[in-house]
């Protein structure tokens, strides 16, 4: 596994992870402060509140497994009301905002430009 993350760095400019965060909700203002906190973070490409085991869903870039390794370790986990996380890096893209990504399929959808 840590063959496959080294060389997923050296083939791509950023890696992409998914968090899973569980939280303590802050009295009077729910999930929505803690949020609002969280998505101020260059980092968050995107922030989810979720049903089920865990309560807030991200989805995070950064430059190296360690720049995101160190985000969640000094800025998340260290945050009130964070109880914990889980981190989950991206492997491989099949299909991305609609469009099924595969070495022998092209996009032919036409172009638009303005």
């Amino acid at each position: 596994m840590e063959e496959i993350l080294k060389k997923l760095e050296s083939e791509r400019e950023f890696i992409t992870a998914v968090i899973e965060l569980r939280v303590t909700p802050a009295p009077g203002a729910g999930f929505d402060k803690l949020a609002s906190r969280i998505c101020k973070y260059p980092q968050v490409l995107s922030l989810r509140l979720m049903s089920g085991g865990y309560d807030f869903s991200l989805t995070v870039e950064g430059k190296s497994i360690k720049d995101i390794a160190n985000f969640v370790s000094e800025k998340l986990s260290t945050m009130d009301g964070v109880v914990g996380t889980a981190t989950h890096f991206e492997l491989k893209k099949y299909k991305d905002n609609g469009v099924v990504l595969s070495a022998d399929d092209t996009d032919n959808r036409e172009m638009i430009t303005f």
